[in-house]
């Protein structure tokens, strides 16, 4: 799998055909149950792939950085669409990427990627999942 973050438009920084800034590398672990949950002590990433409603994500994703003082952002699908994010130290979630089907944890390692960039989750305007070339 891939991510890219930037322009979708050809030519432009972070598009296919243009220049690409840098590489974003990063451990992302599926939050959970299962084989993985040892892994996200050194998570940079996490994301909990049960979609729930936008209030019970929003606590989950505080245990979970709770539990994980290390982890830059959690993300978890919220039911009836779109996700829930947290970021950084901070206990704020907030809804994006209402476009974004649950099944798509990439959406998270996108999101490190942004804001690895400098760039803060309040600037997205709009998420898509662009599918094949």
């Amino acid at each position: 799998m891939s991510a890219r973050v930037g322009s979708a438009k050809a030519g432009a920084p972070g598009h296919a055909d243009g220049p690409v800034a840098g590489t974003d590398e990063h451990v992302a672990v599926d939050a959970g149950p299962g084989p993985q949950v040892p892994w996200a002590a050194c998570a940079d990433v996490l994301h909990d792939p049960c979609p729930r409603p936008f209030a019970e994500a929003a606590l989950r994703l505080v245990d979970l950085r709770a539990a994980c003082p290390g982890c830059l952002l959690a993300a978890t699908p919220v039911t009836g669409g779109g996700w829930a994010v947290t970021e950084g130290a901070g206990r704020t979630v907030v809804p994006l990427a209402v476009h974004v089907p649950p099944d798509q944890p990439l959406l998270a390692s996108c999101l490190h990627a942004w804001l690895v960039a400098g760039r803060p989750l309040c600037d997205i305007e709009d998420i898509h999942v662009l599918y094949g070339r």
